[in-house]
């Protein structure tokens, strides 16, 4: 059954990986693989392979530095394309993606990364964070079946404060893995709720967002976390309609069942919060303080456009435990100061999905393919250097991407003509790479790809 190729655009913490695991478990009841263009076949193994080569040069450039066994570098960013992803808004014909660096001790740092727009074909589902109306203007994505993920605005706010990033997850794996997962959380929600400048971020963050969404929210499928979450059967039979497939309850079921409130990267093991995913549950931890934020930033409206109640006044007498020592602090002005390691508060800082204009954060000068968005790292020197490799190495990698681009793929002959001319360069490339295994997957990726061209 040939279905419409998706694009999922939404907000961070709205239930935007769930909606990707429910389209990509409907794809596979369909046998989506099997309908793909033959290019992206090509470009998923190119894709494979140049991830592994430009991972291996950055870790040699922090090896130079002496950061070995110190770096703090999650699996979710080695992948070329891995990390938070958008349309270049100068350059729409650019994908961009931010990767994040860090060390033990010396702070962190985001590295966005350019590369031509097909790259993101390696998934069988496109998707972003951001630009919702740069994705429907562009018309390479007309085709392209739109949805987005919606939760209530003051619940992902609520979600942002307690949740762990990718390089947190990895801090945690190397150098803490017997601290509690939720005393870290708790100390880290109780920084930010208490620190109003840091939640005013994340709201703007959303309101930029919002913004640009609700005035064109009709031309997206809109799925409701709450929805899925409170009935998930129907939901994704809802979603899978939209794609034109038909399912019956057990098959939403058997969609739903694997994903249920579970953790759905491989690399990142604190992506979810165990116990949580409940709707409503940011009651119990924003306090009147909280919502004030909310009401000055005129999220009434948004609440109202989203089918949400309206901003609520909390009996402060009716507090947890929790809210009351949150309001504690800010009535006194006082931010918790108990935010244990240092390292963990320094990486798990919201440095992405939030304004940062009222933060200190350095920023390096942009370059053709890089750029050092935001740097917490001690050492400018390491920085620099790591960006200049990102640099040199993304170069290289898409002047190969734009020979896949620009191939007149109209026959076998000409798949194989590219092919071969891709192995050769490929080849020449992966030479000055440390990484040992490298030729090995080389060599079984253009195996796999003359064996399906032959």
């Amino acid at each position: 059954m040939a279905i419409d190729r998706p694009l999922v655009v939404g907000a961070p913490r709205s239930g935007f990986s769930l909606l990707i695991a429910v389209i990509q478990s409907i794809q596979h009841l369909v046998q989506y693989e099997s309908q793909r263009p033959a290019r992206d076949f090509i470009m998923r193994g190119f894709v494979d392979l140049t991830s592994r080569y430009i991972t291996s040069k950055y870790k040699e450039t922090f090896a130079k530095h002496g950061i070995t066994d110190n770096l703090v570098f999650n699996g979710e960013f080695h992948l070329l394309v891995g990390g938070p992803k958008w349309l270049d808004k100068d350059n729409p014909e650019l994908a961009s993606t931010r990767k994040y660096f860090g060390a033990k001790g010396m702070g962190d740092f985001l590295l966005i990364t350019s590369h031509p727009k097909e790259v993101f074909e390696y998934y069988s589902v496109i998707h972003s964070h951001t630009a919702p109306k740069l994705w429907l203007e562009h018309p390479y994505y007309e085709p392209f079946k739109k949805f987005t993920s919606v939760r209530n605005p003051i619940g992902i706010i609520n979600s942002a404060t307690f949740s762990l990033n990718a390089m947190t997850s990895e801090y945690i794996q190397k150098f803490a893995a017997n601290e509690d997962e939720n005393v870290i959380r708790q100390r880290l929600a109780l920084y930010k709720l208490t620190d109003l400048k840091v939640v005013e971020g994340l709201v703007n963050f959303l309101k930029n967002y919002l913004d640009e969404f609700i005035p064109l929210k009709e031309q997206y499928f809109i799925m409701k976390w709450e929805n899925l979450i409170s009935n998930p059967v129907q939901t994704i039979k809802i979603v899978a309609s939209e794609l034109g497939v038909e399912i019956n309850d057990d098959m939403a079921l058997a969609i739903w069942q694997p994903i249920d409130h579970k953790n759905l990267l491989e690399h990142h093991k604190h992506n979810y919060r165990r116990g949580k995913g409940i709707v409503g549950d940011w009651k119990n931890s924003l306090v009147n303080e909280h919502i004030d934020i909310f009401r000055e930033f005129g999220f009434e409206t948004y609440l109202k456009e989203l089918g949400y109640p309206p901003l609520p006044e909390f009996d402060p007498r009716d507090y947890s435990p929790f809210q009351k020592l949150i309001a504690r602090h800010i009535q006194r002005g006082e931010v918790y100061p108990n935010t244990g390691d240092p390292d963990i508060f320094t990486f798990a800082f919201n440095k992405s999905n939030i304004d940062a204009s009222k933060f200190n954060f350095k920023s390096f000068p942009k370059k053709q393919w890089t750029h050092v968005e935001r740097s917490t790292f001690s050492d400018d020197s390491v920085v620099e250097d790591v960006s200049e490799t990102a640099e040199q190495a993304c170069g290289v990698i898409n002047d190969l991407l734009l020979e896949v681009i620009n191939s007149n793929l109209n026959g076998k002959q000409s798949f194989q003509t590219l092919i071969r001319s891709l192995d050769k360069r490929c080849n020449e490339l992966i030479q000055d790479c440390a990484d040992v295994g490298v030729q090995s997957l080389h060599n079984q990726i253009f195996q796999s790809l003359y064996s399906q061209f032959a």
